[in-house]
């Protein structure tokens, strides 16, 4: 017999991996549930914002500790890291300084700013999805991962979860019979009609126990005022629960090796950027030292002025306090900026290049000397003007600047890695400013 040709078309898709069907736990799927009533709470009361009101700041309790609750749920087999113990205390510091009224310094939209900024940092090093397992080099990153690519990547996982729910839930093997069924609503009508006979004549019998009846009842009345405003703050409640879970949830779904491959893919991007001649680097940054000398040649008279009161010709105690503070604060952050791009483009690193190590530090000890004279226009300002928190605040921000330089001074002579340090005392100060 003649072999005919086999005129079947492969599929496209063959060979490809199958798919993983998806799969949810029990504590995936009422967690789920959980997060509507959480996220309800969050939309009603618009804590994103700030809260107004002592109503709103208890339901701020109620909210933090269910979404606590979620997580510890989901997290509960994770390790938990001692650096999560630090970013809790902050959540619950500035919590307890905002609701307290104890916070002078922030005002309560600045408190809330921060109290998400570490609850989902909190979220992360519970989790165990920080990139190294603590906060480090690669904070950005874990930034962008923490606060968009996992929460919208999971961004339906809390219906998929419920849908699953669902699918799993077995029905009951016993059906009543329709005759057992037809005779238990009979008896049910029965009841009822016997139930209101029984009301009326007891509100017939006693006044006070009608008034108070009719109260009880009124209170079950639905009220078409508030309905707008419920509807709103369900509708809201959807995506913001659905951010919130993915946070929660999906950091528990992050593989080893998927974290272990974006480490990898981050440094060697870095280590592909090593392409400029260090010498290069090491002269254009000594440009900016010479500009910076320059500044402080022209000005050595009156750089630190505010401690003196030798102020330059035509100026005032309040204009010369007032002019050129937030732009040393900036200046500071562009040779923050500088020296980054420096260290990570320089074929080789600040440790091994002479050269490099001692224009870095020059160029960090010339930023400790414009934190030195933002705090002495700072001190004239207060001394002069009073004290308010806003200055408190400006006060602070020159503290971390200037701790930031120190670390990375410290870094640089003992090839230690101190970025860690600097974000935790940053973290801890401003968490403590709120019970000022």
């Amino acid at each position: 017999m003649t072999n005919l040709p086999d005129w079947t078309v492969p599929s496209p898709f063959e060979g490809l991996p199958e798919r993983t069907p998806f799969t949810a736990s029990r504590r995936e799927i009422w967690t789920a549930l959980a997060m509507y009533v959480a996220a309800y709470l969050y939309s009603d009361h618009y804590l994103f914002l700030a809260f107004e009101s002592n109503k709103d700041a208890a339901w701020l309790i109620v909210f933090t500790v269910l979404l606590i609750g979620v997580t510890e749920a989901l997290h509960w087999n994770t390790k938990r890291s001692a650096e999560s113990w630090l970013w809790l205390g902050c959540l619950a510091l500035i919590e307890a300084g905002a609701l307290l009224g104890r916070s002078s310094v922030w005002n309560s939209a600045q408190s809330m700013l921060f109290l998400h900024l570490a609850f989902v940092w909190w979220v992360l090093s519970r989790s165990g999805a920080l990139m190294e397992g603590k906060t480090g080099r690669l904070l950005p990153a874990d930034a962008v991962f923490g606060f968009f690519v996992t929460p919208f990547a999971n961004f339906f996982l809390r219906i998929r979860c419920l849908f699953y729910g669902l699918r799993q839930a077995k029905p009951t093997q016993r059906r009543a019979k329709p005759e057992t069924i037809g005779w238990s609503v009979f008896a049910l009508v029965i009841a009822a009609v016997f139930f209101v006979i029984a009301f009326r004549l007891l509100a017939g019998a006693d006044t006070h126990f009608r008034r108070a009846l009719a109260m009880f009842l009124k209170s079950f009345t639905f009220q078409w005022d508030g309905l707008e405003d419920f509807i709103g703050s369900l509708i809201f409640s959807l995506p913001v629960g659905a951010w919130l879970f993915g946070l929660i949830a999906g950091t528990g779904r992050i593989k080893a090796e998927d974290k272990a491959a974006h480490v990898k893919g981050i440094d060697d991007f870095l280590a592909s950027i090593r392409k400029v001649p260090t010498v290069v680097w090491v002269g254009l940054t000594a440009a900016f030292c010479v500009l910076y000398a320059v500044f402080f040649a022209l000005h050595a008279r009156y750089l630190l002025g505010a401690f003196t009161r030798s102020l330059p010709t035509g100026y005032t105690l309040s204009r010369y306090a007032r002019q050129g503070f937030f732009e040393l604060c900036k200046l500071m952050a562009v040779n923050f900026a500088l020296l980054w791009t420096v260290t990570r483009m320089s074929r080789e690193t600040v440790w091994t290049h002479r050269g490099l190590k001692i224009i870095s530090i020059v160029l960090l000890a010339e930023s400790l000397l414009f934190a030195v004279i933002a705090a002495s226009k700072l001190w004239l300002y207060i001394d002069c003007f009073g004290f308010t928190p806003l200055r408190l605040q400006s006060a602070w921000l020159i503290c971390s600047l200037a701790f930031g330089c120190l670390c990375a001074i410290w870094s640089i002579l003992r090839r230690k890695e101190t970025f860690r340090a600097w974000v935790i005392f940053s973290a801890v100060t401003l968490t403590a400013l709120h019970f000022w």
